[in-house]
């Protein structure tokens, strides 16, 4: 339990910090940010292509799926 608590708060302080910040939203927008829009015009356009009549869970499944398959 002490170490859970230590770890916790340094984490905190960790996240608190505006350079960590920084370098973390730096990041982001380099490597994570392209990858998801990419993703979420696929979904656009699998929604898109949806027929009407198709069961919303098949729907869905089909998008994750895809969105996990890349």
């Amino acid at each position: 339990m002490l170490i859970r608590n230590l770890l916790f708060s340094a984490a905190r302080r960790v996240a608190a910090d505006p350079k960590l910040q920084a370098k973390a939203k730096a990041v982001f927008n380099e490597n994570a940010r392209p990858v998801l829009e990419e993703k979420a015009r696929e979904v656009k356009q699998l929604a898109a292509e949806r027929e009407t009549g198709e069961h919303p869970a098949r729907f869905a499944g089909r998008a994750f799926k895809r969105l996990l398959d890349g």
